[in-house]
């Protein structure tokens, strides 16, 4: 099983002298650092390899570069070899995750991160407010004395489900005072964070409006790589509204825990983290202690991970092509379709595409990519329906397709169909 998972950090992550040997090794990095630098209007390497530190961590400004360093990474990371399977975010961290599935585009992102972390800087309160984590003890334990404070009306929440035993909270900070005092009672260690505001509490609905007028002339693009919800912690599906679950993620609670659970029950077997530090590593480890895990913006796991590519491809290659696959069901499908100009159209064109497809990669020598893939299972499709090949056995046939070549992650619409429809 190689199932690859890529994790976006939030901020928090940021320090002066981040990106600096990935800036200075691809061109493709400092491509992104220059567009970043277009949107923002000031020189976005600048600030992050030389700060100052004060700077580079305000909200207007941390959110952005880390978008654009951790987008970048994948993008390196992809030209030597990375497929994942999916993608998830820690907060502003699920931005980076769908700019990388294809939903935002890059331009778009960098703006939208400076537009929303400008938005949250903003949001002040007569109210001293703060952040704390709460560790030593599980999430369950902490969730129904908050709703007791809640219920005295007291300003505090849940801001981030981030592992079995660390839980960061959100409020005012007699809330918080109140909550450390119960929860210490408890066995709970607490840790005071310095941070800027109450991030993912009621105290930022400020931002909402601003980040709404900004997405709202987005035009989206399709996700071409599974994406975790982490206001849900499950996958994004095609009717989900993700402009309102952004804004909802605003206020709302990062469920970390959750969507690395539902990842780890797909079979991943490899996750890396794309951005400054290793702060989703370590998270990773708490919650998966014998995952294999790399932090891409380190060099020692890049070094690693590239190893671990390598003996991945060597190992695709030897498994069967997908492409090949579906020529070998196209042809093993009983017609059932006597219109000859039907099955011209529906058959013989879209076989001799997906055959056309095929040799190309063979006499490339190299994988298919996820587009040809795509088409190919959309034109087996065609020629199924054409053929007037049963439901049940197209769905055989694409499980089988699927299961061989374990790109069930990659194209979930057909598990769907191969699952007969659960």
């Amino acid at each position: 099983m190689d199932k690859i998972a890529v994790m976006f950090p939030g901020q928090a992550s940021q320090y002066v002298g981040m990106g600096k040997s990935l800036y200075e090794g691809h061109e493709l990095v400092r491509q992104r650092f220059s567009e970043a630098s277009q949107v923002l209007g000031f020189n976005l390497a600048d600030m992050c390899f030389n700060g100052p530190a004060a700077k580079l961590t305000q909200t207007e400004n941390a959110q952005p570069a880390i978008l654009a360093l951790s987008v970048a990474m994948f993008e390196a990371a992809q030209r030597e070899g990375l497929e994942p399977s999916f993608l998830a975010g820690h907060s502003l961290g699920e931005l980076s995750a769908l700019t990388a599935a294809g939903v935002f585009t890059f331009s778009d992102a960098v703006k939208l991160a400076h537009i929303r972390g400008k938005a949250m800087a903003a949001c002040t309160t007569d109210i001293k407010t703060g952040m704390m984590a709460v560790i030593k003890i599980k999430a369950d334990s902490i969730e129904p004395v908050i709703l007791e404070l809640q219920a005295e009306g007291h300003g505090v929440q849940i801001a981030n489900y981030n592992a079995k035993e660390q839980t960061v909270l959100s409020g005012s900070m007699e809330g918080l005072k109140l909550a450390e005092g119960r929860l210490s009672a408890m066995g709970a260690k607490i840790i005071q964070l310095n941070v800027s505001g109450p991030f993912h509490s009621h105290f930022m609905a400020g931002a909402v409006e601003t980040m709404a007028a900004a997405l709202a002339p987005l035009v989206l693009g399709d996700m071409l790589i599974p994406v975790i919800n982490g206001l849900e912690g499950r996958y994004y599906t095609k009717d989900d509204d993700i402009k309102k679950a952004l804004l909802d993620q605003v206020t709302g609670p990062v469920r970390w825990t959750r969507g690395i659970d539902r990842l780890a029950k797909e079979g991943v077997a490899l996750w890396v983290e794309m951005g400054p530090k290793n702060v989703l590593k370590k998270l990773l480890l708490e919650n998966l202690p014998q995952a294999r895990a790399y932090a891409y913006g380190e060099e020692a796991d890049r070094k690693d991970l590239k190893t671990e590519l390598e003996a991945i491809i060597r190992d695709r290659k030897q498994r069967p092509n997908l492409l090949g696959l579906c020529l070998g069901a196209a042809v093993s499908t009983r017609n059932t379709n006597w219109d000859e100009a039907a099955y011209q159209r529906g058959v013989i064109e879209p076989y001799r595409e997906i055959q056309r497809l095929f040799e190309l990669v063979e006499k490339e020598n190299r994988l298919p990519e996820e587009g040809e893939m795509r088409k190919s299972l959309t034109l087996l499709r065609e020629i199924f329906n054409t053929k007037g090949t049963p439901a049940d056995e197209q769905n055989k046939r694409f499980s089988y397709i699927l299961r061989t070549t374990e790109a069930e992650g990659l194209f979930p619409e057909y598990m769907i169909s191969a699952e007969g429809g659960h």
